[in-house]
Order: C-alpha cells, then sequence, then structure tokens
C-alpha cells in the first residue's frame, strides 16, 4: 500500500506574507493552503487503481501559491505533474522528456 501525505495550512485570506522566492515569477507564499490540498492529492495520487504506486510513503514536503495566481485546476495539475516525474523515475525514463509531453497535452 501508498501512503499519501500532503500537509496543509490555513486557507486562503489570512493575510499571510508572499517571501518564498520563486523560479515562477514573483515571491510565493510558502506552505500549502487548506483550499487546495484535496486537489493537489487527487493530483498526485491518479487512478491508482489502473496504475498503483509501489508501498511505501509519498510526502508531500514543499509548496508555494499566491493569492492571484493560484487556483484549484493550478494545484490539480501541479499534483498530475508530479505524478508523473515520480512514475518516469521509478521507470528510469528521463523526467524532463515527460513534463515536456504533459504540459504540450495541456
Amino acid at each position: 500500500m501508498t501512503v499519501f501525505e500532503v500537509p496543509f495550512g490555513e486557507p486562503i485570506g489570512r493575510g499571510s506574507v508572499a517571501n518564498c522566492g520563486s523560479e515562477l515569477g514573483p515571491p510565493l507564499i510558502a506552505g500549502l493552503p487548506s483550499d487546495f490540498a484535496e486537489v493537489a492529492l487527487a493530483g498526485l495520487a491518479g487512478e491508482a487503481e489502473a496504475n498503483p504506486w509501489p508501498p511505501g510513503l509519498l510526502r508531500v514536503d514543499r509548496a508555494g501559491w499566491d493569492e492571484a495566481g493560484s487556483s484549484e485546476v493550478a494545484f490539480k495539475l501541479a499534483g498530475n505533474l508530479l505524478q508523473h516525474v515520480l512514475r518516469a523515475l521509478l521507470r528510469n525514463d528521463e523526467p524532463l522528456t515527460v513534463v515536456r509531453a504533459v504540459v504540450r497535452e495541456w
């Protein structure tokens, strides 16, 4: 059995400060708000019955978000992209190739 841990914090709107540097643009708010935890897990876990994960613990230990630019859709896509990267690594495939293919499908 695979156990997924997606820790989360307070909901959006608590006056959090964006002080986490990001390659995506302006600084982000560190952590994962409770508003996005469920969809991030859904994207990450995927369809486990059709494509089971190996036994173990999979923990999301870092996240960042933006009050204006983050959404449930964005976090589901991010979780799904992470799923594809991890599955590529498990198959010894090149993750960047997989990422490019997934993003092209968006």
